[in-house]
């Protein structure tokens, strides 16, 4: 089995964590192919042509390789995988395309043609939940839903002696993540919150325009930005933290809820993409509508100052994509491609 995505060492974003998880939890050996990264465009068309030969290469002196195991998204990342698909399929190999993201649906209403020509050509589509197996399915796709594997938590006694709830927010910088709106609501609101708050931001993106809003609006005291989080600062924060938010406009099934969850933190969410799947309002967690930041207020509101506790059990909600599951679904579908 061959695998191919975007480079994962360090995991900087949602497909490279999967990746990197995959790499040091799922495979013993992990044959990988790099086709792009986080650069500009003439970068990684230089790397989509090397990954390119480096395919033709590998399937001309490497018999043994059966399966060819595509991680993509929506727009160019989906454009540059067809590129992957056909010379996997010119070779004769079964093609699994694990498509990731929470934006393929807009995609796929402007490229319908394309999409379904190219998804015609796979073996097997994965996706990240049921809610995406159903969109498939209406498109008249059969595809299977794999969950994305996180590690078992580490878990330790953390204890805070600020008072403060201390809340955490992690992924990608940018306006449809809501980063912005969470931002707005603890502006607006900022006495009320300040000595009762502090968010907790880690991520990459748009650092800079981050950076410049927390310090002009003054909001020094209650938000800190923790930069890109590695692997250990990243449990340190799911262990120091009580509350995970994430108010995003569209997402897959985000790897930052199902972690947050298995440290069995209450979440803050929106209901997009694979999210409600595992995230039951007023349950395990508290969903609100995206870009609502009156909703948003009032559920940290809820949260900070009236104390509102819920009995999540949100590490038991997560077992399904702990390593070891999720290898026996993998295992599943590549012996059945066999």
């Amino acid at each position: 089995m061959l695998t191919i995505g975007c480079k994962y060492i360090p995991p900087a974003g949602g497909i490279a964590q999967v990746l990197w998880n995959y790499d040091k939890y799922i495979f013993e050996e992990f044959k990988f192919i790099e086709n792009s990264r986080k650069s500009n465009a003439i970068t990684n068309l230089f790397i989509a042509i090397l990954a390119i030969l480096k395919l033709f290469y590998k399937l001309l002196v490497d018999k043994k390789v059966k399966i060819i195991h595509i991680h993509t998204a929506s727009e160019i990342s989906f454009y540059r995988s067809t590129f992957f698909l056909r010379v996997s399929k010119l070779f004769g190999k079964n093609v699994v395309m694990h498509i990731h993201g929470g934006a393929f649906k807009n995609y796929y209403n402007n490229h319908k043609i394309f999409v379904e020509k190219n998804l015609k050509k796979c073996d097997k589509i994965i996706t990240l939940s049921q809610d995406w197996v159903d969109f498939y399915s209406s498109i008249g796709f059969e595809c299977s839903c794999v969950e994305n594997v996180i590690p078992e938590p580490e878990i330790y006694t953390a204890t805070n002696s600020d008072g403060l709830l201390h809340m955490l927010y992690l992924g990608l910088i940018v306006e449809r993540k809501g980063i912005y709106d969470l931002l707005d609501v603890l502006v607006d609101h900022k006495q009320e919150f300040e000595g009762k708050i502090l968010l907790h931001i880690g991520g990459n993106g748009e650092v800079e325009e981050l950076k410049s809003r927390i310090k002009s609006q003054d909001l020094e005291g209650i938000v800190k930005y923790e930069g890109w989080v590695d692997k250990d600062k990243k449990v340190e924060l799911l262990n120091k933290c009580d509350v995970f938010v994430l108010p995003s406009y569209v997402e897959g099934l985000p790897l930052s809820i199902l972690e947050a969850m298995s440290y069995n933190m209450l979440v803050i969410a929106t209901p997009v993409g694979g999210i409600p799947s595992l995230v039951k309002d007023k349950e395990n967690g508290i969903l609100f509508t995206p870009g609502d930041k009156e909703q948003l207020y009032n559920v940290i509101k809820n949260v900070v100052l009236k104390g509102i506790k819920l009995n999540t059990n949100n590490n038991i909600v997560v077992e399904n994509y702990y390593p070891h599951n999720v290898a026996k679904k993998l295992t599943h579908i590549y012996q059945s491609l066999l």
